[in-house]
């Protein structure tokens, strides 16, 4: 079928790519942002939600979500930030997945993306979903304490 975008959409996409940069080290401009390189390409995934980049320099496609925590989730991003706001409030790994309509074990999957991208997650939090400094330390707290549980 494809995905067609709006003007509007066309625009935002455009905005995105522009925030975005190569994620593969053997391109020139890897790690480059604002190099006008990234072009959007097309939507995936179930709900067509996910968005597809292609670096016009190397010619490779790449998923929105390369180096984050969010790649290879089949989870919307909403619902994985509901997953960690859950975990914030003092939530266990059974009642935020009550809570959020997924699994215990989801939920576990989460806590250890997000452990493993500790210092470009806190800027994203602070930056695009306002959680307080308070707030990010009870989730690391949380999440060490996790990650120790599992790991025993």
């Amino acid at each position: 079928m494809g995905y067609k975008a709006t003007e509007e959409d066309k625009k935002k996409l455009k905005e995105r790519a522009e925030t975005l940069f190569c994620p593969f080290k053997k391109c020139r401009e890897y790690n480059k942002v604002d190099r006008n390189n990234i072009v959007f390409i097309t939507k995936y995934g179930k709900d067509e939600h996910m968005n597809l980049y292609q670096c016009k320099t190397c010619k490779r496609k790449f998923s929105e979500r390369r180096g984050t925590p969010l790649f290879g989730v089949r989870l919307s991003e909403e619902t994985f930030y509901q997953v960690i706001r859950c975990l914030v409030e003092g939530n266990g790994t059974r009642a935020t997945g009550r809570i959020v309509g997924c699994s215990k074990d989801t939920v576990t999957n989460v806590i250890k993306r997000v452990g493993n991208h500790f210092d470009a997650i806190s800027k994203v939090m602070i930056d695009n979903y306002h959680l307080e400094e308070c707030q990010l330390d009870e989730l690391w707290s949380f999440i060490q304490k996790k990650k120790s549980t599992l790991e025993s």
